[in-house]
């Protein structure tokens, strides 16, 4: 009988792009990795917190938008990026599969690009509706029901569905009985 797993397993699965089982090999590797990225994420929060703290006396808003920006680009590309090529180079993220189950494997993989693309579009429609509520002060009816803005979620959609189709894809390894 199968063991149903938790939500904390699922969010690291989630989180590190692994499929399959979690096994001991790959959640002691997730934690090796979590606990670079915790460290490295430290050592920068103590450093920026200072360095805003120093900043902030003389200008305050423009400190609090580069200490903003900053910590969006360190979290996005720095500790993002690490962890991607850690998992790439461990090769935790790949998703073998015997020959006979090829098939089946790229169908869930076309499903699943399709489905993300229809989340993203969607999300992404919503979301700048929203952005431009607040601060374009424009109407949200409007923004949302327009055909120009309705086929560039469609096509960021398409483009997102895509890319995250050849990344599910190249991930498929099969494996000779």
């Amino acid at each position: 009988m199968k063991a149903k797993e938790g939500l904390a397993v699922k969010i690291i699965k989630r989180f590190y792009g692994i499929s399959g089982v979690l096994s001991e090999y790959k959640k002691s590797q997730v934690e090796h990795i979590g606990n670079n990225a915790f460290m490295l994420m430290f050592g920068y929060t103590l450093v920026a917190n200072l360095l805003v703290t120093l900043f902030a006396s003389k200008k305050p808003e423009l400190a609090l938008w580069i200490f903003i920006g900053c910590n969006i680009f360190f979290t996005v590309f720095i500790v993002c990026g690490y962890v991607l090529f850690a998992t790439a180079r461990l090769k935790l993220t790949e998703n073998e599969v015997e020959a006979k189950e090829m098939a089946k494997e790229k169908k869930k993989t076309i499903l699943k690009g399709i489905g993300l693309g229809i989340y993203f579009a969607i999300a992404i429609h919503l979301l700048n509706g929203v952005l431009s509520m607040m601060l374009d002060e424009e109407d949200f009816l409007p923004y949302i029901v327009s055909p120009d803005r309705i086929i560039a979620s469609i096509l960021g959609g398409c483009f997102f569905g895509g890319m995250m189709y050849l990344v599910l894809r190249l991930r498929l390894k099969k494996i000779e009985e």
